[in-house]
């Protein structure tokens, strides 16, 4: 599975470097951005494509980093309190088990008691 792992990369790399090689022409050429929200107004100074590519590839990396890592502290307080809780509850269950085994132990058969059946009178009903 490693080794197709490794291929599988190594093919993925070969075709982002085979689109790259050939549209060269594209990613070296010069542009700027600039953003102009009417009090604020910013231009970059004339870059090549590619490294607005790999600038907004990282930053979409980070972001999703970010998301990534919120999930993992929200997962790992859920697991937290999911610990304490098996925690507790095995703690009852053995305190119950303990308890069952020491009526169990401490228990006498106790004798039933005979009950002496008795003719129920049923009344008539009035109208």
């Amino acid at each position: 599975m490693k080794k197709i792992k490794i291929a599988s990369w190594i093919i993925i790399f070969g075709f982002v470097g085979l689109v790259i090689f050939q549209n060269n022409d594209f990613f070296m050429a010069e542009n700027q951005l600039m953003i102009n929200l009417g009090f604020f107004n910013y231009e970059t100074p004339l870059l090549a494509n590619a490294i607005f590519f790999v600038a907004f590839f990282l930053v979409g990396i980070l972001i999703s980093y970010f998301f990534g890592l919120f999930k993992h502290y929200k997962d790992a307080k859920t697991i937290k309190m999911l610990k304490a809780k098996e925690t507790s509850l095995v703690e009852a269950v053995s305190t119950l088990d303990k308890q069952l085994s020491q009526q169990t132990v401490t228990a006498s058969p106790v004798a039933a008691a005979t009950v002496k059946e008795e003719p129920v009178e049923v009344v008539p009903e009035i109208k």
